[in-house]
């Protein structure tokens, strides 16, 4: 082995032999480097893998008892009380300052919610009455000749004015609809508005000739 036999120089033979065994030996090197890379890789996302995979046993229970009290708290919503007289602000209102004679004016109630909350009254007409004066003078009243029976509870926001109103024929009349009626004459009249026999303010308007 150490002393090559053939008819080529000694030299040729030796340079075979160190080229064969380099060759040998990059094939260990490399097999070596390709089982123990593929070794650390596989370990590697092994242990990563195993946190995120793994949950806590109570993770659903948590979920469950933080939406408890969300739809407790939804279920409860009182309604609106009732509105209470101090609370309320009553005025009587027409669509014009000044008819002409045989004119209808437009007469209505105004009320409007001045307490810290929405509150429920009765708008229905058993409950408004509308009254003209001229002077101190009684000459007509929404209730002398009709009322329409019911109750129209109505649910009154915050500093929202609500409008009620009817449209008076300019006759004169009497309780119980009483009398013959008459055309009121040229002259400076007040209507007075009244919610559950609470009057409200004024309001003053004239007929002309």
């Amino acid at each position: 082995m150490l002393h090559p036999v053939g008819d080529l120089a000694p030299s040729v033979y030796w340079r075979r032999r160190l080229l064969l065994a380099a060759a040998l030996v990059l094939i260990v090197l490399s097999a070596y480097a390709i089982f123990n890379t593929g070794g650390s890789t596989t370990d590697t996302a092994a242990r990563s893998g195993s946190p995120t995979t793994a949950a806590p046993a109570s993770s659903s229970a948590l979920g469950t008892t933080s939406a408890a009290p969300s739809t407790s708290v939804t279920a409860t919503s009182a309604a609106p009380a009732n509105c209470t007289t101090a609370q309320l602000s009553i005025s009587a209102a027409t669509d014009a300052k000044s008819y002409v004679v045989g004119d209808k004016p437009m007469v209505a109630l105004v009320v409007t919610n001045t307490g810290p909350q929405a509150c429920v009254t009765d708008l229905a007409d058993t409950q408004i009455e509308l009254r003209v004066y001229s002077g101190s003078a009684r000459i007509w009243g929404s209730h002398d000749c009709q009322v329409q029976p019911g109750s129209a509870k109505q649910t009154l926001p915050v500093g929202r004015p609500t409008r009620r109103q009817i449209e008076w024929s300019g006759l004169s009349s009497q309780p119980g609809c009483a009398g013959v009626r008459q055309r009121v004459p040229a002259g400076s009249y007040t209507v007075s508005a009244f919610l559950s026999n609470q009057r409200g303010k004024p309001a003053s308007f004239s007929f002309t000739g």
